[in-house]
C-alpha cells in the first residue's frame, strides 16, 4: 500500500532548461526514466544500478513519481506527485500494538507509533530538499 502527495512549486526558470534539470538530477540519483511527454517525466528507482548504498537512502529517495512542468511567461509550475509505501510501517505498528495488547505491556502500544516516524520524516525531506536539489543542478 502507498500513499500518493504532491509537491508544486513555481520556479523562475523555462520548461525546457527545467526538464534537463530534472534530467541531471534523476541521472545523477541513479533514478531510472520510465515514461517521458510533453509537460511530463515518470520515474522509478532503479534498484540495479551500480549506485552505493546507505541505510538512509530510505528515508530520503522517492521510490517512483512523477514530475509535471507547465509553463507561463516566465515561470513554470513544478508539481511532483510521488508514492510512499506504508505497508510495512503499518504492519510494525500493528504487531507492537497488538503484542502489547496480549502482554498488557502497554508501553508497548505507545511505542508502536514511533514506525510512523520514518514516513513523516520522508515527507518532510522531500517537501524541504527535493526542488532545492533539481534547481542546483
Amino acid at each position: 500500500m502507498k500513499l500518493k502527495f504532491s509537491i508544486k512549486r513555481q520556479v523562475p526558470i523555462q520548461s525546457d532548461v527545467l526538464e534537463e534539470k530534472i534530467n541531471i538530477y534523476l541521472k545523477k540519483n541513479f533514478y531510472r526514466i520510465v515514461e517521458r511527454g510533453t509537460g511530463f517525466i515518470i520515474f522509478v528507482d532503479d534498484e540495479y544500478s551500480d549506485r552505493k548504498r546507505f541505510r538512509s537512502d530510505n528515508h530520503t529517495r522517492i521510490g517512483e513519481g512523477k514530475f509535471e512542468f507547465h509553463s507561463t511567461d516566465q515561470e513554470t509550475i513544478l508539481r511532483l506527485v510521488y508514492l510512499t509505501p506504508v505497508l510495512y510501517p503499518i504492519f510494525l505498528m500493528t504487531l507492537f500494538a497488538v503484542v502489547g495488547m496480549y502482554s498488557k505491556f502497554y508501553i508497548l502500544i505507545f511505542f508502536s507509533f514511533a514506525f510512523s516516524l520514518p514516513v513523516i520524516y520522508r515527507i518532510y525531506y522531500l517537501n524541504e530538499h527535493v526542488f532545492n536539489e533539481i534547481l542546483e543542478c
